[in-house]
């Protein structure tokens, strides 16, 4: 596996590409995920083509791994909606010009922190849970999309965090989701750190049951402070927060282990939301701990042995 980190470049106030790719190779990264603004703008992109990008990126010996192209699909608005679905659309034609095989995107929510299940504790189906309507939503907002991405030959990676705004934020939605719209272009972007505040574990065996289904791995630590929960409960704050690889109470070693086991041999793009260890020394830190679970670049380290065998949910086509 490669190492990369998540940012922007070329936008507002902000470095430009060759000092994100300069920093980058001095840090020891293989590869970038940047965002769909700025240096990567997709309006830019397609007028004037890849190549000042693409060029950028080899003098300094690294690959763009993803794109991130966040819009919400889902919003009650439907001319929103349309809009945001246009701009996805137009990513996925930036990202085959970029030669960049993955994009990184939103399931979208009309409703943020999975409100979308209606009321607290009150049953499935219930006047509030608007769980069926959104899939049915995605279908029909998502067809177009990844009939896009199999033409242009790009993966769709969904973002698996609830405090965006995501239907797709747990194994129940990503059952439904991934039968509303079946493809081999459409999957999900591993990232076990909101796995671990949603009580949803071990993460180990989430990897190992949506086998095949991580198209990329965004990667972040977290960490659940006891004393916090019991003062505050699970509606308080700070409980729980995020931190990079290495800094929070996740098992590096067996996440990759499982990812291995489950096929899975691309990128560990590092994100920081660390409080504790903000900006780039964050990014440094956290791609420092994955690279030293990893074997030795120059080895000949080969993973043995099949994809990891689930008795659960499997897709049906």
């Amino acid at each position: 596996m490669d190492i990369s980190f998540m940012t922007s470049a070329g936008g507002t106030n902000n470095w430009t590409l060759d000092e994100c790719a300069r920093w980058a190779r001095e840090h020891d990264f293989d590869c970038v995920r940047l965002n769909d603004s700025g240096a990567l703008d997709s309006d830019h992109i397609l007028s004037v083509g890849p190549d000042a990008v693409l060029s950028t990126l080899r003098q300094h010996d690294l690959y763009l791994a993803a794109l991130t192209a966040h819009y919400n699909l889902l919003d009650d608005d439907r001319e929103q909606a349309r809009a945001a679905q246009a701009k996805l659309l137009k990513a996925i034609a930036s990202a085959r010009a970029l030669d960049c095989p993955v994009i990184v995107t939103s399931s979208g929510a009309p409703v943020r922190n999975g409100q979308f299940y209606g009321m607290f504790s009150s049953e499935p189906g219930n006047p509030s849970d608007r769980s069926d309507e959104l899939v049915d939503r995605f279908q029909a907002m998502f067809e177009p999309v990844v009939q896009a991405a199999e033409d242009n030959n790009v993966r769709l990676a969904l973002d698996v965090a609830v405090r965006m705004g995501q239907i797709g934020c747990n194994p129940e939605m990503w059952e439904k989701i991934l039968d509303a719209v079946p493809s081999d272009h459409l999957g999900l972007s591993c990232d076990p750190s909101h796995w671990l505040w949603m009580h949803i574990l071990p993460v180990e065996d989430v990897i190992r049951d949506f086998a095949s289904h991580w198209y990329y791995a965004d990667v972040k630590d977290c960490e659940i402070s006891q004393q916090m929960l019991y003062r505050q409960g699970i509606i308080g704050n700070w409980w729980w927060q995020y931190r990079v690889p290495g800094r929070g109470q996740l098992n590096w070693s067996t996440i990759i282990g499982a990812l291995w086991e489950s096929g899975y041999d691309y990128v560990l793009c590092v994100e920081n939301e660390d409080r504790g260890f903000p900006g780039l020394e964050g990014f440094a830190f956290g791609g420092q701990h994955l690279r030293s679970l990893l074997p030795p670049k120059e080895s000949n380290f080969k993973r043995q042995g099949g994809h990891w065998k689930t008795s659960g949910w499997k897709r049906r086509v």
